[in-house]
């Protein structure tokens, strides 16, 4: 008896390690999925993403596959080769901002205190630098994602491709857990009465929204056409897009990576991106 049970366990061990295969996430824990749908939905659970991407490795190449089991990573978009944007709309107290500009590449922070032994002349600590990094924007109410215009050494993809990175290039400084300094100085912090919120619409025109309270940075920006209303006042509820931004946010194209249209459902057909 043992040893049928013992037989039944070593072939049942066998067959599930046949099967199920391990798929590795770049900078996460990886998967061990029985197939293609199974894996893509453990990794859109998990990190909270769709527009998942199945890839085979074959020597220095990074090929997309449909064959679960040539699957060797698995990762969501955009990646290197996409081209998507997004309108963005910042309200303060009932108020729109306008359009942000990137900020310029170099920024001199100053002493917060110069000591008497420093002799370097002038009152600058140290200089920031404030790369490309395939998220900016065009002084439009847009966000433009392409991260093959960042230097490798810089470019990001998939779930790391953020609204912070966004916030890094226009010079808005984000604080946990709600507060936003803009490039003029001004600082806008969570209290007993105004609070951040943003509402994230995948598309421009759809009713429903997912709305975040804090971890702005952590915001995935994989959404063709979406639309990101950042709010701070009293109410929960979120004011309308500006307006502009939308207009000009459907002059813009999604193209892919592999020459295809972006997955999205906003706009049918896509425009062909600029």
């Amino acid at each position: 008896m043992y040893r049928h049970l013992t037989a039944i366990i070593v072939v049942t061990y066998i067959a599930m390690n046949t099967i199920i295969r391990t798929i590795h996430v770049y900078d996460g824990v990886s998967i061990k999925a029985w197939s293609a749908p199974n894996a893509i939905a453990q990794f859109s659970k998990r990190y909270g993403v769709d527009k998942i991407i199945l890839w085979k490795h074959v020597g220095h190449k990074r090929v997309p596959t449909s064959d679960f089991f040539q699957t060797d990573t698995i990762s969501s978009r955009p990646v290197s080769g996409d081209h998507i944007h997004m309108a963005i709309s910042i309200w303060i107290a009932g108020v729109a901002r306008k359009a942000e500009h990137d900020r310029p590449y170099e920024e001199d922070i100053p002493y917060e205190k110069k000591e008497n032994t420093c002799h370097v002349p002038g009152n600058i600590a140290y200089t920031k630098l404030w790369p490309h990094a395939g998220v900016h924007t065009h002084c439009d109410g847009i966000i433009h994602v392409h991260p093959w215009s960042a230097p490798l050494v810089l470019r990001r993809e998939g779930r790391h491709v953020t609204l912070g990175m966004w916030f890094d290039q226009v010079g808005i400084e984000y604080r946990q857990p709600g507060s936003l300094t803009f490039r003029e100085g001004r600082r806008y912090d969570n209290n007993a009465t105004h609070q951040w919120r943003i509402a994230e619409y995948r598309c421009f025109n759809d009713g429903s929204y997912e709305l975040y309270t804090e971890q702005f940075d952590r915001i995935w920006l994989g959404h063709a056409y979406g639309s990101y209303i950042v709010w701070y006042g009293r109410s929960i509820v979120p004011p309308p897009p500006i307006k502009e931004h939308i207009t000009t946010l459907q002059k813009w194209g999604a193209t892919g990576f592999d020459k295809r249209p972006y997955p999205q459902r906003c706009i049918r057909p896509a425009r062909p991106t600029e």
